[in-house]
C-alpha cells in the first residue's frame, strides 16, 4: 500500500498536523468505520485526526453533502424549497435562487449512482487506493504541494472555487481530474471551527506519484537553492536570496 508510504513521507516533509485524508468510492465500506451521522466537512476533520468513516446515503447528516458527492439526488419538493430559501434567507451566501442555480449549473455535476460508499480515512491507514488525497494544510503547505504537483509539467491547475466546501473539495476534483484548492464554504469553516489559516489542496490520485518524485528535485521538497556564477555575478551585491 504505498500510499502509507506518501502519507508519511508528505507528513514530515510538509509538517503537517494530522494525516492527509484518502477518499475513496467503493462498493464495500472499510473495516473499523465509526458509527453514527457525519456531515462531510465534519468527516474530513475527522479522518485527519485518526478516523475512518463510510459515508452512505443513509447516514449523511447533510442533504446538500448527500447529492455534491453523489450518493443522492438533489433536494427537491419542499425539501428543496427549504434549502433554497435558507441559503438566500438564512446562510446569506447567495442573493438570489437565480444566483444559486448559476452556480450549481456552471460547476461540475455529481456522480450519481458511482458508488454506495465514500470512504474517508487517514491516508496513513487508508485500506483502499484512494480516488482523491486532500491535505488539510495552511497556505504555505498548499504553496509546496502545487509547486511539486507542477514541478515536471508547468501546467496550473484548472480550479474551481466557487460552491460548498464538500464541492470544491471532492467532487470537483473527483470528477475532473484536477488538483483544486479549496477556501471551504463560510458556513462550513464557522460551524466546524476550522482555523482561519486552514484550507484543503485535493490531489487526484494519479498525480501523487509526480509529486513524490518531484520532492528530491525542487526546491518546495529538499533541493537547496544554488545560484550559478553567472546569475550571482548579474545580481551582484544584490543576492538576498536565503538559499
Amino acid at each position: 500500500m504505498i500510499w502509507r508510504e506518501y502519507a508519511e513521507k508528505l507528513t514530515d516533509l510538509l509538517g503537517l498536523i494530522g494525516s492527509p485524508i484518502a477518499v475513496t468510492y467503493s462498493m464495500t465500506p472499510a473495516d473499523g468505520a465509526i458509527e453514527g451521522k457525519h456531515w462531510v466537512c465534519w468527516a474530513l476533520q475527522e479522518a485527519k485526526d485518526g478516523a475512518v468513516i463510510n459515508l452512505t446515503k443513509d447516514n449523511s447528516a447533510c442533504h446538500g453533502g448527500t447529492w455534491h458527492l453523489g450518493l443522492g439526488l438533489r433536494p427537491i419538493g419542499e425539501m428543496g424549497k427549504a434549502l433554497k430559501k435558507f441559503l438566500v434567507e438564512g446562510e446569506k451566501l447567495f442573493c438570489s435562487i437565480a444566483t444559486f442555480h448559476r452556480a450549481m449549473t456552471l460547476t461540475a455535476q455529481p456522480p450519481l449512482g458511482l458508488a454506495e460508499y465514500v470512504v474517508i480515512s487517514p491516508l496513513d491507514k487508508a485500506q483502499f487506493k484512494p480516488d482523491l488525497v486532500l491535505f488539510l494544510c495552511n497556505a504555505e503547505q498548499a504553496c509546496r504541494i502545487l509547486t511539486l504537483a507542477t514541478y515536471d509539467t508547468g501546467v496550473s491547475p484548472k480550479t474551481e472555487l466557487v460552491g460548498s466546501a464538500c464541492h470544491m473539495a471532492i467532487t470537483y476534483p473527483l470528477v475532473s481530474g484536477e488538483i483544486n484548492v479549496s477556501f471551504l464554504d463560510f458556513t462550513a469553516r464557522k460551524m466546524k471551527k476550522y482555523s482561519p489559516d486552514e484550507l484543503f489542496v485535493s490531489v487526484p490520485y494519479h498525480r501523487m506519484a509526480g509529486i513524490i518524485e518531484s520532492i528530491p528535485l525542487c526546491t518546495a521538497g529538499t533541493a537547496k537553492t544554488e545560484y550559478p556564477p553567472e546569475f550571482r555575478q548579474l545580481v551582484g551585491d544584490a543576492l538576498e536570496i536565503e538559499s
